[in-house]
């Protein structure tokens, strides 16, 4: 899951399908949905979101006069 995760955040500014991310774990879709919301405790979709959303957090306050 770490792969997919350090995937995530190196890659955030891209289209992150699902089946991006488990070719990158190499398993299949489904599963890999499954076993990150186990294993994070939220979807795939809501750990990008939430990542993209810290990161424009972060950028808006460097960027602040």
């Amino acid at each position: 899951m770490q792969q997919a995760i350090d995937y995530i955040h190196a890659h955030l500014n891209r289209d992150l399908s699902l089946a991006k991310l488990a070719s990158v774990v190499n398993i299949s879709p489904t599963y890999f949905a499954s076993l990150f919301k186990r294993t994070m405790g939220i979807s795939p979709h809501q750990y990008v979101i939430q990542r993209r959303v810290e990161q424009a957090n972060f950028s808006s306050k460097i960027y602040r006069f």
